[in-house]
């Protein structure tokens, strides 16, 4: 999928999304990051970049088909 395919399907994903604090967490995330800033993760924050970090160690990865499948489920439990 190309970066327009991509840009295409988030846009359709949001014209449905109702939920105001969703939306501004959306655009929290959209915002551009001052690269000088420094960011301070919480706990929970810190307990997945660890997993993440054992994920690539240990090689523990998932297809692309496979997260576009899982990615479309949570989408439509919204």
């Amino acid at each position: 999928m190309n970066t327009l395919e991509l840009k295409q399907k988030i846009i359709d994903k949001l014209k449905s999304v109702d939920d105001v604090e969703l939306l501004k967490q959306i655009v929290h995330l959209l915002q551009p990051v001052d690269p000088n800033e420094i960011l301070h993760l919480n706990e929970n924050e810190l307990e997945m970049a660890k997993e993440s970090d054992e994920d690539i160690k240990f090689e523990n990865d998932i297809s692309e088909e496979q997260l576009d499948k899982e990615d479309s489920e949570w989408i439509t439990e919204l």
